[in-house]
């Protein structure tokens, strides 16, 4: 499983390259969205992976909510948050220290998440 943090010798473009491989359907250089070509920084992935270590909330297609400091990402977008609080219709169900959350079933990511 691929982790988010960079070792100082990992250049920025090799990490794009090991998630979105050669051969995948994915173009290092530009990605289209409503068919405009959009640049390497704006990706979602590149767009999550520069808000390593700050909060988000993630919202998960059953409903519930995840508040926490964001501490790994892979290509899949599953996210580990350190510090998470659980909660559903606004009513805190759980603290807990660390979640792996599946990308799969995320409905959506609020960056620069404040926490309550």
């Amino acid at each position: 499983m691929c982790s988010s943090e960079t070792s100082p010798e990992w250049g920025k473009e090799r990490w794009i390259r090991l998630l979105y491989p050669m051969g995948s359907g994915y173009d290092c250089n530009s990605f289209v969205e409503h068919g405009v070509m959009m640049e390497p920084s704006k990706k979602p992935l590149n767009v999550l992976i520069k808000q390593l270590h700050g909060n988000l909330e993630v919202v998960l297609k059953n409903g519930y909510e995840y508040k926490g400091k964001m501490i790994k990402v892979d290509g899949h977008m599953n996210i580990m948050l350190e510090g998470a609080t659980e909660c559903k219709d606004d009513q805190l169900f759980a603290n807990y220290g660390n979640v792996l959350l599946r990308g799969n079933n995320v409905l959506y990511i609020v960056i620069d998440s404040t926490m309550h």
